[in-house]
Protein backbone atom coordinates (compact mmCIF):
# COMPACT_ATOMS: atom_id res chain seq x y z
CA UNK A 1 0.00 0.00 0.00
CA UNK A 2 2.91 2.53 0.68
CA UNK A 3 4.40 1.79 -2.52
CA UNK A 4 1.10 2.64 -3.98
CA UNK A 5 0.29 5.60 -2.23
CA UNK A 6 3.31 6.82 -3.87
CA UNK A 7 3.25 6.20 -7.27
CA UNK A 8 -0.67 7.89 -7.04
CA UNK A 9 0.51 10.70 -5.52
CA UNK A 10 3.41 11.09 -7.23
CA UNK A 11 1.94 10.41 -10.78
CA UNK A 12 -1.04 12.70 -10.86
CA UNK A 13 0.79 15.87 -10.18
CA UNK A 14 3.22 14.90 -12.54
CA UNK A 15 1.23 14.29 -15.32
CA UNK A 16 -1.07 17.45 -14.20
CA UNK A 17 2.30 19.60 -14.80
CA UNK A 18 2.86 18.05 -18.23
CA UNK A 19 -0.46 19.24 -19.40
CA UNK A 20 0.18 22.48 -18.18
CA UNK A 21 3.29 22.63 -19.70
CA UNK A 22 1.86 22.01 -23.31
CA UNK A 23 -0.96 24.49 -22.75
CA UNK A 24 1.88 27.21 -21.86
CA UNK A 25 3.47 25.96 -24.34
CA UNK A 26 0.47 26.24 -26.88
CA UNK A 27 -0.31 29.79 -25.61
CA UNK A 28 2.88 30.81 -25.85
CA UNK A 29 3.10 30.07 -29.60
CA UNK A 30 -0.60 31.42 -30.67
CA UNK A 31 1.23 34.79 -28.72
CA UNK A 32 3.52 34.90 -31.00
CA UNK A 33 1.95 33.99 -33.97
CA UNK A 34 -0.67 37.01 -33.24
CA UNK A 35 2.31 39.39 -31.77
CA UNK A 36 4.28 38.46 -35.78
CA UNK A 37 0.64 39.11 -37.67
CA UNK A 38 0.15 42.54 -35.94
CA UNK A 39 3.95 43.40 -36.52
CA UNK A 40 3.50 42.99 -40.30
CA UNK A 41 0.24 44.42 -40.43
CA UNK A 42 1.54 47.73 -38.94
CA UNK A 43 4.44 47.39 -41.23
CA UNK A 44 5.15 51.27 -42.55
CA UNK A 45 2.35 53.14 -40.60
CA UNK A 46 4.64 54.98 -38.44
CA UNK A 47 5.83 56.70 -41.29
CA UNK A 48 2.39 57.94 -42.06
CA UNK A 49 1.14 61.61 -41.03
CA UNK A 50 -2.70 60.78 -41.94
CA UNK A 51 -4.34 59.04 -39.30
CA UNK A 52 -6.96 58.19 -41.90
CA UNK A 53 -4.50 56.88 -44.18
CA UNK A 54 -2.93 54.03 -41.96
CA UNK A 55 -6.17 51.92 -42.39
CA UNK A 56 -5.08 51.84 -46.02
CA UNK A 57 -1.49 50.56 -45.55
CA UNK A 58 -3.01 47.77 -43.40
CA UNK A 59 -5.22 46.70 -45.36
CA UNK A 60 -2.39 46.60 -48.11
CA UNK A 61 -0.54 44.48 -45.69
CA UNK A 62 -3.33 42.09 -44.94
CA UNK A 63 -4.14 41.65 -48.64
CA UNK A 64 -0.59 40.95 -49.25
CA UNK A 65 -0.14 38.53 -46.68
CA UNK A 66 -2.87 36.67 -47.69
CA UNK A 67 -1.09 36.55 -51.28
CA UNK A 68 1.21 35.38 -49.96
CA UNK A 69 -0.26 32.67 -48.10
CA UNK A 70 -2.41 32.01 -51.13
CA UNK A 71 0.55 31.80 -52.92
CA UNK A 72 2.64 29.06 -50.97
CA UNK A 73 -0.15 27.05 -51.11
CA UNK A 74 -0.42 26.96 -55.05
CA UNK A 75 3.89 26.36 -55.40
CA UNK A 76 3.40 23.03 -53.19
CA UNK A 77 0.39 22.26 -55.67
CA UNK A 78 2.64 23.18 -58.85
CA UNK A 79 5.44 21.12 -57.33
CA UNK A 80 2.68 18.47 -56.38
CA UNK A 81 1.07 18.32 -59.82
CA UNK A 82 4.75 18.90 -61.35
CA UNK A 83 3.71 22.21 -63.74
CA UNK A 84 7.10 24.20 -63.84
CA UNK A 85 5.33 26.93 -65.38
CA UNK A 86 2.64 27.33 -62.71
CA UNK A 87 5.59 27.25 -60.12
CA UNK A 88 7.19 30.28 -62.05
CA UNK A 89 4.21 32.20 -62.14
CA UNK A 90 3.45 31.47 -58.36
CA UNK A 91 6.47 31.85 -57.31
CA UNK A 92 6.79 35.47 -58.88
CA UNK A 93 3.71 36.44 -56.73
CA UNK A 94 5.13 35.21 -53.45
CA UNK A 95 8.27 37.00 -54.34
CA UNK A 96 6.17 40.34 -55.21
CA UNK A 97 4.36 39.75 -51.85
CA UNK A 98 7.38 39.64 -49.75
CA UNK A 99 8.73 42.69 -52.20
CA UNK A 100 5.54 44.74 -51.13
CA UNK A 101 6.15 44.01 -47.23
CA UNK A 102 9.55 45.02 -47.45
CA UNK A 103 8.62 48.52 -49.14
CA UNK A 104 6.40 48.97 -46.57
CA UNK A 105 8.53 47.97 -43.63
CA UNK A 106 10.93 50.78 -45.15
CA UNK A 107 8.75 53.57 -45.59
CA UNK A 108 7.81 53.43 -49.63
CA UNK A 109 4.58 52.49 -49.13
CA UNK A 110 3.24 54.39 -52.38
CA UNK A 111 5.77 52.66 -54.21
CA UNK A 112 4.59 49.18 -52.63
CA UNK A 113 0.77 50.12 -53.73
CA UNK A 114 1.83 50.31 -56.78
CA UNK A 115 3.89 47.25 -57.37
CA UNK A 116 0.67 45.42 -55.44
CA UNK A 117 -1.51 47.11 -57.96
CA UNK A 118 0.50 46.27 -61.07
CA UNK A 119 2.40 43.08 -60.36
CA UNK A 120 -0.63 41.10 -58.44
CA UNK A 121 -2.70 41.77 -61.19
CA UNK A 122 -0.93 40.55 -64.41
CA UNK A 123 0.56 37.52 -62.41
CA UNK A 124 -2.93 36.78 -61.48
CA UNK A 125 -3.92 36.96 -65.61
CA UNK A 126 -0.67 34.63 -66.28
CA UNK A 127 -1.88 31.95 -63.74
CA UNK A 128 -5.74 31.98 -64.53
CA UNK A 129 -4.01 31.55 -68.10
CA UNK A 130 -1.83 28.27 -67.17
CA UNK A 131 -4.43 26.67 -64.61
CA UNK A 132 -7.65 26.50 -67.58
CA UNK A 133 -10.60 27.47 -68.21
CA UNK A 134 -12.64 24.79 -66.23
CA UNK A 135 -11.53 26.71 -62.81
CA UNK A 136 -13.04 30.29 -63.81
CA UNK A 137 -9.96 31.48 -62.90
CA UNK A 138 -10.46 34.61 -64.80
CA UNK A 139 -12.87 35.53 -62.00
CA UNK A 140 -10.00 35.82 -59.34
CA UNK A 141 -9.58 39.41 -61.43
CA UNK A 142 -13.05 40.48 -60.47
CA UNK A 143 -11.97 40.45 -56.80
CA UNK A 144 -8.40 42.40 -57.72
CA UNK A 145 -11.27 44.99 -59.01
CA UNK A 146 -12.04 45.38 -55.80
CA UNK A 147 -8.42 46.42 -54.32
CA UNK A 148 -7.69 49.69 -55.24
CA UNK A 149 -10.78 50.82 -53.64
CA UNK A 150 -9.44 49.27 -50.15
CA UNK A 151 -5.25 50.73 -50.38
CA UNK A 152 -6.58 54.06 -51.97
CA UNK A 153 -8.36 57.00 -50.55
CA UNK A 154 -10.54 59.00 -53.37
CA UNK A 155 -7.93 61.98 -53.07
CA UNK A 156 -5.61 58.72 -55.36
CA UNK A 157 -8.21 58.81 -57.89
CA UNK A 158 -5.65 57.60 -60.73
CA UNK A 159 -4.41 55.18 -58.80
CA UNK A 160 -7.82 53.66 -58.44
CA UNK A 161 -8.40 53.88 -61.87
CA UNK A 162 -5.51 51.82 -62.71
CA UNK A 163 -6.28 49.60 -60.20
CA UNK A 164 -10.06 49.06 -61.96
CA UNK A 165 -8.85 48.85 -65.46
CA UNK A 166 -5.87 46.53 -65.56
CA UNK A 167 -8.09 43.77 -64.21
CA UNK A 168 -10.99 44.48 -66.87
CA UNK A 169 -8.65 44.33 -69.71
CA UNK A 170 -7.01 41.46 -68.27
CA UNK A 171 -10.46 39.93 -68.11
CA UNK A 172 -11.75 40.85 -71.45
CA UNK A 173 -8.77 39.46 -72.89
CA UNK A 174 -8.87 36.14 -71.25
CA UNK A 175 -11.15 34.15 -73.84
CA UNK A 176 -8.60 35.30 -76.83
CA UNK A 177 -5.20 34.57 -74.84
CA UNK A 178 -6.17 31.59 -73.57
CA UNK A 179 -6.14 29.38 -76.30
CA UNK A 180 -2.57 29.62 -76.80
CA UNK A 181 -1.86 28.24 -73.45
CA UNK A 182 -3.95 25.09 -73.77
CA UNK A 183 -0.87 23.31 -73.53
CA UNK A 184 0.25 24.45 -70.19
CA UNK A 185 -3.64 23.79 -68.52
CA UNK A 186 -4.38 21.14 -65.66
CA UNK A 187 -5.76 18.29 -65.79
CA UNK A 188 -9.93 18.31 -65.77
CA UNK A 189 -9.46 17.15 -62.53
CA UNK A 190 -6.83 19.32 -61.18
CA UNK A 191 -8.93 22.19 -61.98
CA UNK A 192 -11.98 21.71 -60.60
CA UNK A 193 -10.11 21.02 -57.44
CA UNK A 194 -8.70 24.61 -58.26
CA UNK A 195 -12.77 25.55 -58.71
CA UNK A 196 -13.78 24.09 -55.64
CA UNK A 197 -10.55 25.80 -53.15
CA UNK A 198 -9.61 28.39 -55.22
CA UNK A 199 -12.83 30.48 -55.68
CA UNK A 200 -14.36 30.25 -52.09
CA UNK A 201 -10.70 31.53 -50.38
CA UNK A 202 -10.87 34.46 -53.10
CA UNK A 203 -14.33 35.54 -51.98
CA UNK A 204 -13.74 34.40 -48.56
CA UNK A 205 -10.12 37.05 -49.07
CA UNK A 206 -13.27 40.06 -50.32
CA UNK A 207 -15.13 39.60 -47.67
CA UNK A 208 -12.46 39.73 -44.92
CA UNK A 209 -10.87 42.87 -46.62
CA UNK A 210 -14.58 44.70 -46.95
CA UNK A 211 -14.91 44.07 -42.80
CA UNK A 212 -11.45 45.05 -42.29
CA UNK A 213 -12.16 48.43 -44.15
CA UNK A 214 -15.10 49.14 -42.77
CA UNK A 215 -13.53 47.95 -39.11
CA UNK A 216 -10.56 50.13 -39.89
CA UNK A 217 -12.50 53.23 -41.21
CA UNK A 218 -14.59 53.37 -37.79
CA UNK A 219 -11.73 52.84 -35.94
CA UNK A 220 -10.55 55.83 -37.39
CA UNK A 221 -13.65 57.88 -36.96
CA UNK A 222 -12.97 57.24 -33.29
CA UNK A 223 -9.40 57.88 -33.12
CA UNK A 224 -10.01 61.55 -34.92
CA UNK A 225 -12.81 62.16 -32.77
CA UNK A 226 -10.74 61.44 -29.63
CA UNK A 227 -7.96 63.85 -30.88
CA UNK A 228 -10.40 66.21 -31.71
CA UNK A 229 -11.88 66.32 -28.31
CA UNK A 230 -8.37 66.40 -26.51
CA UNK A 231 -7.49 69.18 -28.91
CA UNK A 232 -10.19 71.30 -28.33
CA UNK A 233 -9.56 70.95 -24.23
CA UNK A 234 -5.98 71.38 -24.98
CA UNK A 235 -6.58 75.08 -26.85
CA UNK A 236 -9.54 76.00 -24.29
CA UNK A 237 -6.60 75.55 -21.69
CA UNK A 238 -3.91 77.10 -23.86
CA UNK A 239 -6.09 80.01 -24.33
CA UNK A 240 -7.21 80.57 -20.85
CA UNK A 241 -3.63 80.10 -19.77
CA UNK A 242 -2.53 82.63 -22.29
CA UNK A 243 -5.13 85.00 -20.97
CA UNK A 244 -4.16 84.36 -17.67
CA UNK A 245 -0.34 85.30 -18.40
CA UNK A 246 -1.46 88.64 -20.51
CA UNK A 247 -3.61 89.62 -17.58
CA UNK A 248 -1.15 88.85 -14.98
CA UNK A 249 1.91 90.71 -17.10
CA UNK A 250 -0.79 93.48 -18.02
CA UNK A 251 -1.72 94.07 -13.88
CA UNK A 252 2.18 94.03 -12.95
CA UNK A 253 3.58 96.45 -15.52
CA UNK A 254 0.95 98.72 -15.02
CA UNK A 255 1.15 98.85 -11.17
CA UNK A 256 4.88 98.86 -10.91
CA UNK A 257 5.13 102.19 -13.76
CA UNK A 258 3.79 104.46 -10.82
CA UNK A 259 6.47 103.67 -7.65
CA UNK A 260 9.15 103.44 -11.05
CA UNK A 261 8.01 106.57 -12.05
CA UNK A 262 8.24 107.88 -8.26
CA UNK A 263 11.67 106.76 -8.08
CA UNK A 264 12.96 108.43 -10.87
CA UNK A 265 11.28 111.84 -9.65
CA UNK A 266 12.34 111.60 -6.36
CA UNK A 267 15.82 110.73 -7.34
CA UNK A 268 15.86 113.86 -9.58
CA UNK A 269 14.37 116.01 -6.58
CA UNK A 270 17.22 114.93 -4.64
CA UNK A 271 19.59 116.11 -6.68
CA UNK A 272 18.64 119.18 -8.24
CA UNK A 273 17.65 120.22 -4.23
CA UNK A 274 21.04 119.21 -2.70
CA UNK A 275 22.91 119.18 -5.52
CA UNK A 276 25.48 121.43 -3.70
CA UNK A 277 26.28 118.60 -0.90
CA UNK A 278 26.63 115.40 -2.89
CA UNK A 279 30.12 114.77 -4.29
CA UNK A 280 30.92 113.68 -7.88
CA UNK A 281 30.25 110.02 -6.40
CA UNK A 282 27.00 110.54 -4.84
CA UNK A 283 25.77 112.30 -8.17
CA UNK A 284 26.88 109.72 -10.48
CA UNK A 285 24.86 106.94 -7.89
CA UNK A 286 22.12 109.55 -8.60
CA UNK A 287 22.34 109.13 -12.35
CA UNK A 288 22.76 105.62 -11.91
CA UNK A 289 19.39 105.18 -10.15
CA UNK A 290 17.28 107.72 -12.34
CA UNK A 291 19.01 105.92 -15.32
CA UNK A 292 17.76 102.25 -14.03
CA UNK A 293 14.93 104.06 -13.39
CA UNK A 294 14.46 105.09 -17.00
CA UNK A 295 15.57 101.88 -18.18
CA UNK A 296 12.91 99.67 -15.83
CA UNK A 297 9.72 102.37 -17.28
CA UNK A 298 10.68 101.22 -20.67
CA UNK A 299 11.03 97.67 -19.67
CA UNK A 300 7.48 97.99 -18.61
CA UNK A 301 5.99 100.19 -21.58
CA UNK A 302 7.41 96.68 -23.51
CA UNK A 303 6.31 94.28 -21.80
CA UNK A 304 3.00 96.85 -21.90
CA UNK A 305 3.01 96.80 -25.18
CA UNK A 306 3.84 93.06 -25.62
CA UNK A 307 0.41 91.72 -23.63
CA UNK A 308 -1.82 93.93 -25.74
CA UNK A 309 -0.90 92.18 -28.35
CA UNK A 310 -4.35 90.79 -29.31
CA UNK A 311 -6.47 92.04 -26.86
CA UNK A 312 -9.21 95.18 -27.27
CA UNK A 313 -8.56 95.55 -31.02
CA UNK A 314 -10.43 97.20 -33.03
CA UNK A 315 -12.37 95.76 -36.43
CA UNK A 316 -9.53 94.74 -39.09
CA UNK A 317 -9.20 97.20 -41.67
CA UNK A 318 -7.59 97.51 -45.34
CA UNK A 319 -3.74 99.51 -44.23
CA UNK A 320 -2.19 100.92 -46.76
CA UNK A 321 1.52 100.22 -45.32
CA UNK A 322 3.10 103.45 -47.53
CA UNK A 323 1.49 105.84 -45.02
CA UNK A 324 2.76 103.81 -41.96
CA UNK A 325 6.72 104.20 -43.18
CA UNK A 326 6.09 107.43 -44.04
CA UNK A 327 4.81 108.13 -40.68
CA UNK A 328 8.12 106.61 -38.75
CA UNK A 329 9.91 108.14 -41.10
CA UNK A 330 9.03 111.25 -40.32
CA UNK A 331 8.98 110.78 -36.80
CA UNK A 332 12.49 110.15 -37.08
CA UNK A 333 13.51 112.77 -38.67
CA UNK A 334 12.20 115.54 -36.10
CA UNK A 335 13.77 113.09 -33.26
CA UNK A 336 17.26 113.80 -35.31
CA UNK A 337 17.60 109.67 -35.20
CA UNK A 338 18.22 110.17 -39.31
CA UNK A 339 20.24 112.93 -39.76
CA UNK A 340 22.58 110.52 -41.91
CA UNK A 341 20.54 107.58 -42.42
CA UNK A 342 18.37 106.81 -45.34
CA UNK A 343 15.15 104.85 -45.51
CA UNK A 344 14.15 103.57 -49.24
CA UNK A 345 11.50 102.32 -50.33
CA UNK A 346 11.98 100.32 -53.59
CA UNK A 347 8.52 100.19 -54.79
CA UNK A 348 5.01 101.66 -54.05
CA UNK A 349 4.46 99.30 -51.02
CA UNK A 350 0.50 97.81 -50.74
CA UNK A 351 -2.84 98.23 -49.09
CA UNK A 352 -3.07 94.93 -47.06
CA UNK A 353 -6.37 93.66 -46.05
CA UNK A 354 -7.69 93.14 -42.37
CA UNK A 355 -4.74 94.35 -40.12
CA UNK A 356 -4.36 97.10 -37.87
CA UNK A 357 -2.53 99.90 -38.62
CA UNK A 358 -1.07 100.41 -34.81
CA UNK A 359 0.35 96.75 -34.92
CA UNK A 360 1.84 97.08 -38.81
CA UNK A 361 3.38 100.33 -37.18
CA UNK A 362 5.03 98.79 -34.24
CA UNK A 363 6.45 96.01 -36.67
CA UNK A 364 7.89 98.17 -39.11
CA UNK A 365 9.12 100.59 -36.32
CA UNK A 366 10.90 97.73 -34.55
CA UNK A 367 12.86 96.48 -37.76
CA UNK A 368 13.66 100.15 -39.10
CA UNK A 369 14.95 101.53 -35.64
CA UNK A 370 17.08 98.01 -34.90
CA UNK A 371 18.64 98.91 -38.49
CA UNK A 372 19.59 102.07 -37.46
CA UNK A 373 20.91 101.29 -34.20
CA UNK A 374 22.82 98.46 -34.61
CA UNK A 375 24.50 100.28 -37.11
CA UNK A 376 28.61 101.56 -37.83
CA UNK A 377 28.58 102.91 -40.43
CA UNK A 378 28.58 106.40 -41.00
CA UNK A 379 25.20 106.88 -43.67
CA UNK A 380 23.16 103.80 -42.40
CA UNK A 381 21.04 102.82 -44.83
CA UNK A 382 17.53 100.68 -44.65
CA UNK A 383 15.79 99.43 -47.52
CA UNK A 384 12.04 98.07 -47.87
CA UNK A 385 11.33 95.93 -50.38
CA UNK A 386 8.14 93.38 -50.64
CA UNK A 387 6.91 90.61 -52.74
CA UNK A 388 3.51 88.31 -53.16
CA UNK A 389 2.13 85.36 -53.87
CA UNK A 390 -1.32 84.25 -53.85
CA UNK A 391 -1.82 83.90 -49.64
CA UNK A 392 0.95 86.24 -48.55
CA UNK A 393 2.71 89.55 -48.90
CA UNK A 394 6.46 89.03 -47.71
CA UNK A 395 7.98 92.17 -46.88
CA UNK A 396 11.85 92.60 -46.61
CA UNK A 397 13.51 95.31 -44.26
CA UNK A 398 17.48 95.22 -45.16
CA UNK A 399 20.00 97.23 -43.56
CA UNK A 400 23.87 97.94 -43.93
CA UNK A 401 24.56 97.53 -39.84
CA UNK A 402 26.36 94.59 -37.86
CA UNK A 403 25.13 91.59 -39.30
CA UNK A 404 23.31 88.56 -36.96
CA UNK A 405 24.86 85.01 -36.80
CA UNK A 406 22.81 82.43 -37.74
CA UNK A 407 23.85 80.90 -34.50
CA UNK A 408 21.18 82.95 -33.05
CA UNK A 409 17.90 82.28 -35.24
CA UNK A 410 16.70 79.99 -32.38
CA UNK A 411 16.86 82.84 -29.89
CA UNK A 412 17.12 86.29 -31.08
CA UNK A 413 12.86 86.46 -30.75
CA UNK A 414 12.82 85.84 -27.86
CA UNK A 415 11.84 88.18 -25.29
CA UNK A 416 14.78 90.06 -23.01
CA UNK A 417 17.26 88.00 -25.60
CA UNK A 418 19.89 90.51 -26.00
CA UNK A 419 23.00 89.73 -28.39
CA UNK A 420 25.38 92.71 -26.89
CA UNK A 421 25.60 94.25 -23.89
CA UNK A 422 23.49 97.88 -22.72
CA UNK A 423 26.44 99.64 -22.66
CA UNK A 424 27.15 98.76 -26.57
CA UNK A 425 23.48 99.13 -27.82
CA UNK A 426 20.74 100.53 -25.67
CA UNK A 427 17.20 98.84 -25.54
CA UNK A 428 15.19 95.87 -23.59
CA UNK A 429 15.17 92.84 -25.89
CA UNK A 430 11.60 92.78 -26.35
CA UNK A 431 11.40 94.73 -29.73
CA UNK A 432 11.81 91.82 -31.64
CA UNK A 433 9.46 89.34 -29.54
CA UNK A 434 7.19 91.77 -30.49
CA UNK A 435 7.16 91.91 -33.84
CA UNK A 436 6.99 88.46 -33.81
CA UNK A 437 3.92 88.11 -32.02
CA UNK A 438 2.40 90.59 -34.34
CA UNK A 439 3.03 88.26 -37.40
CA UNK A 440 2.04 85.55 -35.72
CA UNK A 441 -1.34 86.66 -34.73
CA UNK A 442 -1.28 87.50 -38.41
CA UNK A 443 -0.85 83.94 -38.89
CA UNK A 444 2.85 84.88 -40.63
CA UNK A 445 6.51 84.15 -40.10
CA UNK A 446 8.96 86.31 -39.31
CA UNK A 447 13.01 85.31 -39.78
CA UNK A 448 16.20 87.19 -41.05
CA UNK A 449 19.09 86.60 -42.97
CA UNK A 450 22.60 87.80 -42.71
CA UNK A 451 25.20 87.60 -45.07
CA UNK A 452 27.78 87.66 -41.91
CA UNK A 453 29.09 90.02 -39.42
CA UNK A 454 28.98 94.22 -40.69
CA UNK A 455 27.77 93.00 -43.98
CA UNK A 456 23.76 93.91 -42.68
CA UNK A 457 20.94 92.23 -41.42
CA UNK A 458 17.94 91.73 -43.91
CA UNK A 459 14.67 91.27 -41.70
CA UNK A 460 11.67 89.27 -43.70
CA UNK A 461 8.02 88.90 -42.55
CA UNK A 462 4.97 87.34 -44.11
CA UNK A 463 1.15 88.66 -43.63
CA UNK A 464 -1.62 86.79 -44.82
CA UNK A 465 -3.74 89.20 -47.70
CA UNK A 466 -6.87 87.75 -46.72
Amino acid sequence: MTTDFYQHSMDVPLRGITIKSLREKRASFTEQLVASYLVMLNLGTDTIKETKQIKYIKICNFVTMTSFAASLMYTILSIVWANPLWFIAVNSLLITSVAVLYLNKIGHVNTSRLLYLLSVNSLLFIIALIVGPHTYAENFLLVAVLIPFLMYDLDHIKMILVGIILPLIYMMSYQFVEPYFAQYHLSIEHQNIMRLVGNPMEIGLAVTALFLYVFYSRQTELELESTNSQMTLHTTELKRSNADLEQFAYVISHDLKTPVRNISCFMRLLSNKHAENLDSEAKEFVEFAVSGAKRMERLIDDVLAYSRIGRNLSTPTPVNVNDVVNTIRYELECKSETSHATINITRELPIVNSVHSSLMYHIFQNLIKNGLKFNKTEHPEINISWNENTDFYTFAVNDNGIGISQKYSGQIFQMFKRLHTENEYDGTGIGLAICKKIVEHYNGHIWYESPGPDKGTTFLFTIRKF
